[in-house]
């Protein structure tokens, strides 16, 4: 009985050690540093600008020599350093560990790449490369550097760092809008600290967002390539065959975490003003006509009685916006902006990407076979020319108009959180006053912040509007109305 005894307490606690052996020793923490989207997408229609005068460079050069050596010494390691909140358990007693003896947190590390953009320490590199992190470091040629982070926009998956030093090799930029398809590429990565990476390929498309990517890949615009992107790339250099950055590698379409022949970059274009905005601003002055544009196809060019696919279609106008100001119309069809051709939503994206609110911009466009122009001056997401910095912009998926409430509802923008002394809120922003429900209800109005409905917090725009539209029964809006009051408003909806 003793000896039974004996061996099991010996088996339990050689189960123990055994367990805690595992965990000091053998159960790191595992950081994902690639981003995924699905695969299944849609690729714009693409042409060479006919502005551009180049000749196309369809011969692979001899070798990659001369791009590798132009380009290799601009790309760094970069190091995000976190913690990770511990959940402590009889283990961890049993061990004489303690919340307080470490703090109650483990060191985690996730790590990518970085492009050299000026001499004077300033960085590129990708926006999830660096989310969450406690602390950055750049690390070039055997010296580490801690980073101060300049600014992120994340819709195009984009982050500024600076470092505090000088005569660094910045990376020699070019046009991403002379690229086209076919074109040879490499992409320049350096991977846990290791020597520069490189991969050579093709561009195989050129294009701007669909829906079938947008939820998981947040580049609004992007170069595509079947050069190796793989794991720690991110934020890396893709350039051209004379080693001048066309864009910044950002994701890879994989299931299984490994390259699978889809690799996709921001284009230098878009890229350098992001950059020179967030060093400026510290926000990314994104510019909108206030139109929403479609890539004409057989359907729509034989439901609209086009002759052809030139151009692209409007298929609508926001009421009050620049595009309504400057006279377009549904159903117009944009040829050219500012003396370049469109053929495709990709074409007129990359035209306003490299704009502000403000801008002023000529329009070519057909209307029943008619050939007309007209000027618009570009408008931020909120309708207006305002240039806005980090604690007063919204992207534009922070908007939403409900056709069934006839309103406009936007996020709080952080100015306004700090004034209210709130963590969330949705602002009506406007209402129709000839259509819709919400018109109906007297006590909401233009202005007023909705901060809960039935004890729900109100964070999302649409997901407020749908809530409403959907709702049947007694309801309570918690809002903050014009003087700044908090108060309840009730209602029935039958």
């Amino acid at each position: 009985m003793r000896s039974t005894a004996k061996f099991v307490s010996i088996a339990f606690i050689a189960g123990l050690l055994g367990a805690f052996i595992f965990q000091e020793f053998f159960s790191a923490p595992v950081t994902n540093v690639i981003r995924e989207a699905p695969a299944q997408f849609e690729t714009a229609n693409y042409e060479p600008k006919e502005d551009y005068p180049r000749t196309p460079n369809f011969a692979a050069p001899d070798n990659f020599r001369a791009a590798a050596a132009n380009s290799i010494s601009s790309v760094v390691y970069i190091k995000n350093i976190q913690t990770n909140q511990r959940s402590y358990s009889f283990m961890d007693q049993f061990f004489g560990r303690s919340s307080g003896s470490r703090g109650g947190d483990d060191v985690v590390t996730g790590s990518g790449s970085g492009v050299i953009y000026s001499s004077d320490g300033y960085i590129i590199t990708n926006n999830h490369v660096i989310a969450g992190a406690k602390e950055i470091q750049v690390m070039h040629e055997k010296r580490t550097y801690t980073a101060t982070l300049v600014g992120t926009d994340p819709t195009l998956d984009i982050a500024v760092l600076k470092i505090d030093t000088k005569g660094l090799p910045a990376i020699k930029l070019a046009k991403s809008g002379e690229v086209a398809i076919g074109d040879w590429v490499l992409a320049v990565g350096n991977p846990f600290n290791l020597t520069s990476t490189v991969t050579a390929g093709i561009v195989s498309a050129i294009g701007s967002e669909t829906t079938s990517v947008r939820e998981n890949f947040p580049i609004e615009l992007y170069i595509q390539t079947d050069a190796a992107i793989n794991p720690g790339n991110s934020g890396g250099a893709l350039v051209n065959t004379a080693g001048e950055l066309v864009g910044i590698n950002t994701s890879i379409i994989s299931r299984t975490g490994s390259y699978a022949g889809y690799g996709f970059a921001v284009p230098s274009d878009v890229v350098i003003k992001a950059v020179e905005d967030l060093k400026k601003y510290k926000f990314v002055q994104k510019a909108f006509t206030g139109a929403e544009i479609l890539d004409i196809n057989d359907v729509i060019a034989r439901e609209e009685g086009l002759k052809d696919l030139n151009g692209v279609f409007i298929e609508s106008v926001k009421k009050g916006s620049a595009a309504d100001e400057a006279g377009l119309e549904s159903g117009d069809v944009v040829l050219k902006v500012n003396n370049t051709f469109i053929n495709s939503k990709a074409a007129f994206d990359e035209v306003l990407s490299a704009m502000s609110p403000g801008d002023k911009v000529n329009i070519v466009f057909n209307r029943n076979k008619r050939i007309l122009e007209s000027q618009l001056t570009l408008e931020n997401v909120f309708g207006n020319t305002d240039i806005l910095d980090e604690t007063s912009g919204l992207s534009e998926e922070d908007i939403y108009f409900s056709n069934f409430l006839g309103a406009e509802l936007r996020k709080l923008t952080q100015s306004e959180l700090d004034k209210y002394n709130l963590k969330y809120g949705v602002k009506i922003t406007k209402i129709d006053q000839k259509a819709g429900f919400l018109r109906e209800l007297d006590d909401l109005k233009e202005g007023q912040i909705i901060t809960a409905i039935n004890r729900r917090y109100a964070s999302d725009p649409s997901a407020v509007a749908n809530y409403i539209e959907q709702y049947s029964g007694r309801i309570y809006i918690d809002i903050i109305n014009s003087k700044g009051r908090s108060e309840t408003i009730k209602y029935i909806f039958r």
